[in-house]
């Protein structure tokens, strides 16, 4: 991650979507992840379309849309999780949403949990942004 790139922005996104999408890692791992999730971070939501473990598509939702789950947090809390080198408490997805208050789980959560590995490891490659 560059030092002065700013995170989570539209360009951001981008580049986020193209890491994930040509990580080897989540290729196997995530061959059967199918769904939607909303990734909230503070007051801005992203929309991710994922099919056998490839994000096609993050767009901010609608009220039309639908998705599986959501995974909540503060931007605060994210710009942490996104580090490098994260402090304790914010390196694990599943550890942050459920055990910090500024993050959490919702929908439905046996979705989530069956595509767990991917997501996990989905999500940690933010920090190679």
């Amino acid at each position: 991650m560059v030092a002065d790139q700013q995170l989570f922005t539209p360009e951001w996104m981008e580049r986020f979507r193209q890491v994930v999408n040509e990580d080897r890692e989540l290729a196997w791992i995530g061959r059967w992840m199918t769904c939607d999730f909303v990734w909230q971070i503070g007051q801005s939501a992203h929309l991710f379309h994922v099919e056998a473990g490839k994000v096609l598509s993050i767009a901010s939702p609608t009220w039309n849309d639908s998705w599986d789950f959501a995974i909540e947090g503060t931007e605060g809390a994210w710009e942490k999780f996104a580090r490098p080198y994260p402090p304790p408490m914010y390196y694990d997805l599943l550890g942050m949403v459920t055990r910090l208050p500024e993050c959490r789980l919702t929908g439905n959560r046996l979705k989530a949990m069956q595509n767990i590995r991917s997501l996990t490891r989905m999500m940690s490659l933010a920090r190679e942004v």
